[in-house]
């Protein structure tokens, strides 16, 4: 060495349990031995580092760079997985080295000694002074096994396992090595004293807490969207696919909790601690990882975290061809119940009615788009989905998807609403009719027999089938609280939305759905705070300000529903609402010129909204002469006709009650 002090990676290696080898059989750790210090030899002069010293069974290197380092230790275990199989442990740090008398010195070293000492068999343990130069390169994962007091070593320091394929992660529990002593007499001084206070709070603190709290709230889990780690970073659609099949796979397990897609997919991109993520959701555990996809290759990185501690309970790498993606789903969901202790019948399995990767590709791609819920992006997402069907006609997830996204289109008149509620229709009977496991096809066929058919009990029917199949579904939950609410089950509905605010906590659509629900039983203080915590998760959402500023008008407080319906964020009901409020305000000219406006705009697929702007207005016979318009066309919106607190004018007209009739709803 020409410099008697370098900036170095440092690597430290010992072989695991080797005198005790050699105490056993000899001649085996010979050839241990052997085997080791060739490999040693050959990979690291490859990746550029110096034998620097041997140590008998280990050994301190030094390189230039953490990266050559790093694989130099990954190549190294793996060769030594061949026989005769060498059970080595590995520690890396970065720190300056100096030279005495040929040996390497200086505290780096002694940091890198005791990072490997924390190490079990086949582990490669990392400082973090070296995570944080390699953990942005693809082909390397680590996982956290949190922090350590070394000895001589002045503060706590952070300590990564590599968990690339065929690498072991060493048990914390079980981890032991070159830590601080701690002080025992004081330990034993503090447990005496200790003692007493233990068996006097001990059965009040059970009798308060355990005995009315069992294990359930530990059999709680979210699962973060994957993260996309292909090279071109165009494989978002894939790394969101696999979280959510891997969130639906767990979602069939009745004993788990499984916390919503929207909830669980509202962290993407944010570099937010994961305890305060799973405070937020409301669980026991987070399963999060990385996708990296190459061709028919890819590489899953699986990592299952306690949130109490931010402690890992299990961390995998799998690099498989994407035919094995199926197998490899449900491999991570059995997986994550086994570390999770739960009893189950049968393992979770996927539903995938095909095993056409390409079919799966483009129902991925489909739900990527469909996700975005605009006009265009719907569209995108249908033709992917028959794309999917053109491959395989007989795969039910396809079809399910395409009845769902034309129900969208036909609910929001993207396109007419009774031939697309006729599509759907069709393509939610074949989705059943090839697979009756799926709930997708039972949800769908309810939805249309809800918003468009009016067949309330032919909706119950399906919404419950679709539950008996998914009864973590907050989908499912939140479209049968509908159903309830149009026959005038308000407390039943409610119960509905709780449920699924608890499975899906950040979705405000349902705070939506619980908001009108309270306006309907005339619980308005109430309904407002349910809008509010819509626009707290989501400040842009759309009818938030609307039916805030209607809750308002029916409170008598005009001043606050002006100012809610000038920040609704769809112009449709933004318009909507302004003619309410000036109406109510009585700026007569005003409202006349909202009302005639609106009227001209949305005539054609809004009839139920100017059924309600004359009901408000007192104007019955426009009112009545708009529902019947809305009949005719099978307007969806007339699912809330019994609930609506903006044909409270109606109610004692006769008219009313025979209209009821008419849509098979009770008059009571």
């Amino acid at each position: 060495m020409s410099s008697s002090r370098q900036l170095a990676a440092i690597m430290f290696t010992d072989i695991v349990g080797y005198t005790a080898m050699m105490q056993q059989n000899e001649e085996k750790a010979v050839a241990v031995i052997k085997h080791y210090n060739a490999t040693l030899e050959k990979w690291v002069t490859h990746f550029n580092g110096q034998v620097v010293n041997y140590y008998g069974d280990g050994s301190l290197c030094i390189f230039s760079s953490a990266t050559d380092a790093v694989n130099c230790s990954l190549a190294v275990q793996k060769d030594l997985k061949t026989e005769p199989v060498v059970p080595l442990r590995i520690g890396l740090h970065i720190g300056e080295v100096f030279f005495e008398d040929a040996k390497a010195l200086g505290d780096g070293v002694n940091v890198a000694s005791r990072v490997q000492s924390l190490g079990q068999e086949n582990t490669i343990l990392i400082s973090e002074e070296v995570h944080n130069k390699i953990k942005n390169n693809a082909s390397i994962s680590t996982v956290s096994l949190g922090h350590f007091e070394f000895k001589n070593v002045g503060k706590a320091m952070e300590v990564f396992a590599l968990t690339n394929e065929g690498l072991s992660v060493p048990n914390r529990r079980k981890m032991e090595g070159k830590l601080k002593k701690k002080n025992f007499q004081k330990r034993n001084i503090i447990a005496t004293l200790s003692f007493i206070l233990l068996i006097a709070v001990a059965f009040f603190v059970y009798k308060n807490f355990f005995a009315k709290n069992d294990s359930a709230n530990d059999k709680s889990i979210a699962v973060l969207p994957f993260v996309d780690m292909s090279a071109g970073k165009d494989q978002e659609y894939f790394s969101d696919g696999l979280s959510e099949e891997l969130l639906n796979l767990l979602a069939k397990i009745p004993e788990l909790k499984v916390i919503g897609r929207t909830s669980s997919f509202s962290f993407k991109g944010k570099n937010e601690d994961l305890r305060s993520i799973a405070q937020k959701l409301g669980v026991a555990h987070i399963l999060e990882g990385s996708v990296r996809k190459d061709g028919n290759k890819i590489r899953v990185t699986a990592q299952l975290i306690r949130a109490t501690d931010g402690s890992h309970l299990w961390s995998e790498t799998y690099n498989r061809d994407l035919d094995s993606l199926f197998k490899l789903q449900d491999e991570i969901a059995g997986v994550v119940v086994k570390q999770l202790k739960l009893k189950l019948l049968t393992a979770p399995s996927s539903t995938v009615s095909s095993t056409n990767i390409e079919v799966h590709n483009l129902i991925l791609q489909g739900n990527y788009f469909y996700d975005k819920l605009d006009k265009d992006n719907v569209a995108k997402a249908i033709d992917f989905y028959n794309q999917a069907l053109i491959i395989d006609s007989n795969d039910a997830r396809a079809w399910g998807k395409l009845a769902n996204a034309i129900s969208r289109q036909s609910w929001q008149n993207y396109i007419d609403q009774n031939p697309g509620y006729e599509k759907a229709r069709h393509a939610a009977l074949k989705a059943i009719s090839l697979d009756n496991t799926l709930a997708v096809g039972y949800l769908e066929l309810a939805d249309i027999k809800l918003y468009h058919d009016f067949d309330w009990k032919g909706a119950e029917e399906a919404y419950q089938k679709a539950l008996s199949l998914e009864p973590q579904n907050a989908e499912i939950l939140t479209s049968t609280a509908s159903l309830k609410e149009a026959i005038g089950s308000w407390k039943d509905a409610a119960g509905f939305y709780k449920q699924a605010i608890d499975l899906d906590p950040l979705k405000p659509i349902y705070y939506l759905g619980l908001g009108n629900n309270r306006t309907s039983s005339g619980q308005f203080n109430e309904a407002i705070l349910s809008f509010k915590n819509a626009l707290e998760i989501d400040p842009r959402f759309q009818r938030a300000h609307l039916y805030l500023g209607i809750n308002y008008l029916l409170l008598g407080k005009t001043d606050l529903a002006l100012k809610e319906m000038q920040q609704e964020n769809n112009d449709l009901f933004k318009s909507f609402g302004l003619a309410l409020v000036y109406h109510a305000l009585g700026r007569k000219k005003e409202a006349d010129e909202s009302l005639r406006e609106f009227t001209d705009k949305y005539q054609k697929d809004w009839s139920y909204l100017i059924a309600e702007l004359h009901a408000f207005r007192n104007e019955k016979d426009e009112a009545f002469v708009w529902l019947e318009k809305a009949y005719n066309k099978k307007d969806s919106w007339l699912y809330w006709l019994k609930g609506d607190p903006l044909l409270k004018n109606l109610k004692s007209d006769a008219r009313h009650k025979a209209f009821l009739k008419k849509m098979n709803l009770p008059t009571d």
